[in-house]
């Protein structure tokens, strides 16, 4: 194996960025104008919101930067971030108003494929900065390819949970643990904030100013529902512990159990809609489903005959 081969096999962000490492000496500091780094294309799961930037650029000029951006030299010869694409960005700012900065201090990776960038830039991001709900899962959530590679290359990881290789990788690359259960969990959040909220609750769930708690029980019920408890509960100038129980209260028809089965019910009426003819099991399973929603309909809350109204 050549030495570059060996170098890229064994390169992690933690490597990288350790001072007294090997690898330090073979990834060096080249300035570059930030407009002849073009953005990694898998860039846009995370937010580049102007006025953070604006935030970062202010304390670029005051501090420096404390981490150098990242990038390797494609096969054309043009520069492609690996991490670091916010503080590029800042810097471009910088640059707008001072020559000082019209070029970037980078480390260089050499021999990084296709495949390695992208967990480079997937783990890095994970830790770098202060990432939403839906940021952070969509950062695991891009490690499934190598999860898969690495099950190929290592059939001893076939018993192995998808999320602990997750947050193997994680390590790996950064030097920074999490656990594959945090890692599930929010993956599970995300999903829940992307496909089960009204608009008007996303943003305040995604930044975490709503517990994981208040989340689920707004998921939990339908969106038109979810609007109404929006307008009529007001969270400014409460604290997190005070907005769950508020909305908790707004809810307030029936206990957590019987809305998780409205949930179930409802996503069932909706697969019952989706499939204009079902056949076979499918055809007998929802027979079923609407033969005890309509036993259950006398004694359901009005969450679970909402759910009910589409068997």
């Amino acid at each position: 194996m050549s030495a570059r081969s060996d170098v890229a096999a064994g390169f992690s962000i933690s490597g990288l960025l350790d001072s007294g490492a090997r690898t330090r000496s073979r990834f060096p500091v080249v300035e570059i104008e930030p407009s002849l780094i073009a953005d990694h294309p898998a860039n846009t799961a995370y937010s580049m919101d102007e006025t953070g930037l604006r935030a970062l650029a202010d304390s670029i000029a005051r501090d420096g930067l404390t981490d150098l951006p990242l990038v390797r030299k494609l096969p054309d010869g043009t520069w492609q971030m690996l991490s670091g694409h916010r503080r590029k960005a800042a810097w471009a700012m910088l640059a707008e108003g001072d020559p000082a900065f019209a070029k970037m201090p980078c480390r260089v990776a050499e021999g990084v494929d296709d495949a390695r960038a992208l967990v480079l830039l997937h783990a890095a991001n994970y830790f770098v900065r202060e990432l939403s709900v839906t940021e952070r899962a969509a950062a695991t959530r891009a490690l499934g390819l190598e999860v898969e590679r690495k099950r190929r290359e290592d059939p001893s990881l076939a018993g192995r949970r998808t999320e602990d290789i997750k947050a193997d990788i994680l390590a790996e690359q950064t030097g920074r643990r999490v656990s594959g259960k945090t890692i599930k969990r929010e993956e599970r959040l995300a999903r829940a904030i992307e496909g089960d909220l009204s608009e008007e609750w996303r943003a305040a769930a995604d930044s975490g100013e709503i517990s994981v708690a208040a989340v689920e029980a707004l998921a939990a019920l339908p969106r038109d529902e979810q609007s109404r408890i929006a307008a009529e509960v007001p969270l400014e100038g409460l604290g997190k512990r005070q907005r769950t129980e508020a909305i908790r209260r707004a809810i307030g028809d029936g206990p957590q159990a019987d809305r998780r089965l409205a949930q179930a019910l409802r996503s069932l009426s909706g697969y019952a809609k989706s499939s204009s003819e079902p056949t076979g099991a499918d055809a007998e399973a929802l027979q079923k489903i609407a033969a005890l929603s309509r036993r259950l309909a006398e004694e359901a809350g009005s969450d679970m005959r909402r759910a009910l109204e589409g068997l």
